[in-house]
């Protein structure tokens, strides 16, 4: 071995060509004194110099002006060698105007690059392009990355400057070391114990998913917990978007773009296992429900090749992988029932305090009075202390005022059709969260949640097979359906009593009342939901003699 050291040691030009790589560095520094014994750059040339499969990868591109440098690629924006945290929308409109650096980008171009096959407002362009200024400092001290040609377009002016880096660059490595977190663009209300909760979870446990119905806050509680639960993992936090993973055989895929691989092997899990294996890292899988068993097959087997990775999954339902720990994510804490509230005791609620500050936001001179108390209480214990419907219901606090806007929810629930411009697609409107969870359903599972919606209250399985009034659908298939439809946070189950019973929560109600209307058996599932509750002394739907005689007469 020594012989062979040495032979390595002499001073020829292919030797030292050798020696000046860092995993030979490593093996040289106990014989060479020039060498660091602790120099731990080995593994930045592994990472660096090849790809997951084994292969030579190419370097990676950094383009570089003023004091940052971005790394196209992995998505990444340095100052320095800090890394910036900016929006996923920012980041795109960045990258697009670096790439056609000095040439103008039309409002419609750009927004076709940033939000393609999606219709959006020019003014969501004009809000993400003031947070990427703001980040840059555009503007300061003389100094402009961003030139707006008014009614035409935008134009990246700064000067570039194109880089090759190799795996042991500084931008490269904390690409890999600091991860990807969106930045969160509102305040988390009402949420402060379930995060604390949910980090003590994943300090002990590898899987937590965050189980909760669609626009109730889950990927915003999953960034509040990845963003503290970074520091304790030395290679940081990734995140991965799954609402774009139209195929299951993606799903990996999505994590290897977010860890910044280039994979080209047939087996793609199998190398990201391979690259993770050595990293303590925090992985955020979001939006799993439609690749459901997808990604509970790729969490099993990152549990299972490596031992250093943490999965914060977030679902519409559970996984269902081995060693899987659930939480569910419970609506805003909303008013009780009283007479006697003031604004302070209602402020104290998470829900009330959401909507006053989403209004705010909307219209600066809104106050909550002593005499909007009661109206603020109502309509949050309405929307079932939702937050994507709380915040729906306070952009329209302007156009319709407290009182008026509690009437109209009324109406069917206006609010499933009201638009949230800057959200995701499938958070813009209620009704595209709710099309989100619906289309993803079984055809038994679709028939029986349009079948119970007549019920106002707490229902049993009893009486929803009675209603379903299929004879292909037995009592045992109808325990099932609604199993599976609680377990997806679409319908409430209360196990208190002797008997199980089953709730649809309001805004759930109102939308597969109209998918029931929307079919063609909504006459003779009304009527038979009358003649039942005529006929039993009981209340079993919640809705009275007299709404009976109502929906018989409609």
């Amino acid at each position: 071995m020594s012989r062979h050291l040495a032979y390595l040691q002499e001073g020829s030009r292919p030797h030292q060509k050798f020696r000046e790589l860092p995993i030979a560095r490593r093996l040289l520094s106990p014989f060479d004194r020039s060498v660091p014994a602790n120099d731990d750059s080995g593994d930045d040339w592994i990472d660096g110099a090849q790809n997951v499969s084994g292969e030579t990868a190419e370097p990676a591109e950094c383009v570089a002006f003023g004091p940052y440098r971005l790394l196209p690629k992995q998505r990444i924006l340095f100052k320095a060698d800090k890394p910036l945290r900016l929006g996923s929308r920012a980041m795109e409109i960045l990258i697009a105007l670096v790439e056609h650096s000095g040439q103008m980008i039309s409002h419609g171009e750009l927004m076709g690059l940033v939000w393609p096959d999606t219709y959006v407002e020019e003014s969501n362009l004009r809000v993400h392009i003031a947070s990427l200024r703001k980040v840059l400092g555009d503007g300061q001290n003389g100094i402009r990355y961003i030139v707006n040609s008014a009614g035409r377009g935008y134009t990246f002016v700064a000067s570039l400057k194109r880089l090759n880096l190799n795996g042991t660059a500084a931008p490269a490595t904390l690409a890999r070391e600091h991860g990807n977190l969106p930045t969160r663009a509102t305040r988390l209300i009402g949420r402060t114990e379930v995060v604390e909760a949910t980090i003590r979870q994943l300090r002990q446990q590898r899987l937590v998913t965050i189980v909760g119905p669609g626009g109730i806050g889950k990927t915003t509680v999953a960034l509040a917990v990845a963003e503290k639960m970074q520091e304790f993992h030395a290679n940081g936090a990734r995140f991965v978007d799954l609402s774009p993973v139209a195929e299951p055989r993606l799903v990996p895929s999505a994590l290897a773009s977010a860890l910044g691989l280039s994979i080209t092997s047939d087996d793609p899990t199998q190398s990201i296992v391979q690259f993770l294996s050595r990293r303590d890292m925090l992985i955020v899988l979001d939006t799993c429900e439609h690749v459901i068993e997808a990604a509970a097959i790729l969490a099993d087997a990152l549990l299972k090749g490596t031992s250093g990775i943490h999965i914060l999954a977030t679902s519409r339902e559970p996984l269902r992988a081995k060693g899987e720990w659930v939480r569910r994510l419970p609506p805003l804490a909303v008013p009780e029932q009283s007479s006697d509230l003031d604004a302070n005791a209602v402020l104290g609620s998470p829900a009330v305090e959401l909507f006053v500050e989403r209004a705010q936001a909307s219209l600066d001179s809104f106050s909550l009075t002593d005499r909007d108390v009661p109206l603020a209480a109502e309509l949050c214990r309405r929307l079932d202390g939702l937050p994507l419907a709380i915040e729906l219901a306070a952009g329209r606090v302007e156009q319709f005022g407290l009182a008026g806007l509690l009437a109209r929810l009324d109406d069917r629930f206006m609010l499933l059709k009201e638009d949230l411009q800057t959200a995701q697609p499938r958070h813009r409107t209620l009704r595209a969260t709710l099309d989100w969870s619906y289309d993803i359903l079984s055809e038994q599972e679709q028939l029986v949640l349009r079948r119970v919606a007549p019920f106002k209250g707490e229902f049993t399985c009893e009486s929803a097979a009675a209603l379903i009034g299929r004879s292909d659908f037995s009592v045992s298939d109808v325990v099932e359906c609604l199993a599976s439809l609680a377990a997806k946070s679409l319908v409430a189950v209360n196990v208190s009593g002797e008997v199980a019973t089953y709730k649809l929560p309001d805004v759930n109600r109102a939308y597969a009342l109209d998918k029931l209307s929307e079919s063609d058996d909504s006459r003779w599932i009304f009527q038979r939901h009358c003649e039942t509750l005529l006929q039993s002394d009981a209340n079993i739907g919640g809705l009275g003699h007299s709404n009976a005689l109502h929906w018989r007469r409609l």
